[in-house]
């Protein structure tokens, strides 16, 4: 039972990390005069990792493994929205030197792959039940 539920505890910790990085080490650049699109894709970001996290606890908690598969199934579409939000579905800015492209975007995209790994691999080990 607690093999099962290793998948959405690391799903979990990446995403809070995430989630406190975008507002912290993570941040994108600061609000001057007018607000720039990393602004919102961090925004964007922290509600996503809030909603995966929300959904992997459920799985957590949940006693059936269906329940637990279709949330799996949630969080593996949503993952993979969350790694699309960065230049496909927001623009960022183009400057190879802002803190949007080299620390933010990056850490969204990667996060989100890693939590897309994660449901898939724990759709395709629980698959038989």
């Amino acid at each position: 039972m607690i093999k099962q539920k290793i998948f959405s505890t690391a799903i979990i910790v990446l995403e809070a990390v995430l989630l406190i990085g975008v507002f912290t080490f993570l941040a994108p650049c600061p609000i001057k005069e007018h607000i720039m699109g990393c602004h919102w894709v961090a925004n964007v970001s922290a509600g996503i990792s809030s909603v995966v996290i929300f959904l992997s606890l459920a799985a957590v908690i949940a006693g059936s493994a269906l329940t637990r598969k279709g949330l799996n199934l949630a969080v593996l579409s949503i993952s993979v929205l969350h790694a699309l939000v960065p230049q496909v579905l927001i623009s960022i800015c183009a400057h190879e030197q802002m803190r949007c492209q080299i620390y933010t975007q990056p850490a969204i995209v990667a996060v989100a792959s890693l939590v897309f790994l994660l449901a898939a691999a724990d759709l395709f080990i629980n698959r038989s039940r």
